[in-house]
């Protein structure tokens, strides 16, 4: 079984035991990953669970293996098995591998201290990860009359199912199927990739804490697609609430969509920004 890992320790854990479990008798685990994602550590971990590891190293990334034997501690894998189960921080259930899985982000944090009461209409939360924004504008905007949640990671897009099923009211059967249909619903979830544009426009308002990483690079331009999406979908007199890194360069291009906007708050880390569209 061949694991290719992503940047969350705890997920590559998880994903050991994962392919562990799916070995067969005298199988081979095999591990690749670049070195600057951790590659060393990794091995070291994996060795404690299977003795003798083979490793070679090239081009800046590292491939190593250990085939099944009696002496594997199976006790080290079960307890990386418990790491694949969802968890919950502070009242949120969340998974190993998705964004801010350990805690609640500080950035999301900041905006949301900073979200006026008077949203209202049609929303959308862009990147919505596992649901942290989505809930705080829903609590603190009665007026919301719908929620769009667009998130690429479908794990994380379940988890906001969960984290946001208190904002849906109770539906009462009485037939099946129920009387009411998904695309009614006042808050809805979309899989989908932001940066290729958005499936439906005219939104009232649109908030988000766009990625800026690729893997483990920095990745600027994916917040700028972010914004041009955002500029795209909004109606004219919409509002843009958004919360990113203080260096990132992202004023020029809000004004280059056609968008004015103002800083409302910082810290030493992260900037607020509100847009209107003209």
């Amino acid at each position: 079984v061949m694991v290719l890992p992503g940047k969350s320790r705890d997920e590559t854990l998880a994903w050991f035991s994962l392919a562990r479990d799916r070995l067969e008798s005298g199988g081979t685990l095999l591990v690749a990953m670049p070195n600057t994602a951790g590659a060393g550590r990794f091995e070291k971990e994996l060795s404690k669970a299977t003795g003798n590891i083979v490793s070679i190293q090239k081009h800046k990334c590292r491939a190593f293996h250990a085939s099944e034997t009696e002496s594997w501690d199976e006790a080290i894998f079960s307890g990386w098995r418990d790491l694949a189960v969802p968890r919950e921080i502070s009242g949120f259930t969340v998974e190993a591998g998705i964004f801010s899985s350990d805690h609640i982000d500080p950035g999301s944090q900041l905006l949301a201290d900073h979200l006026p009461a008077h949203l209202r209409g049609k929303v959308a939360d862009l990147g919505a990860g596992w649901g942290f924004l989505s809930d705080a504008v829903l609590r603190r905007c009665p007026g919301i009359s719908r929620l769009d949640l667009f998130e690429a990671d479908a794990r994380a897009l379940a988890c906001a199912r969960k984290n946001l099923r208190q904002h849906e009211p109770e539906v009462t059967r009485l037939s099946s199927p129920p009387c009411y249909e998904e695309d009614e619903a006042r808050v809805r979830f979309h899989w989908h990739d932001v940066t290729t544009g958005l499936p439906d426009g005219g939104y009232d308002a649109i908030l988000m804490n766009p990625p800026f990483h690729t893997g483990q690079a920095t990745d600027v331009d994916l917040g700028r697609a972010f914004l041009r999406t955002a500029s795209a979908s909004l109606k004219r007199g919409g509002k843009l609430l958004l919360v990113a890194n203080r260096q990132l360069p992202y004023e020029a291009a809000l004004e280059a969509s056609g968008l004015s906007w103002r800083k409302i708050a910082e810290d030493r880390i992260y900037k607020v920004l509100f847009a209107d569209k003209r």
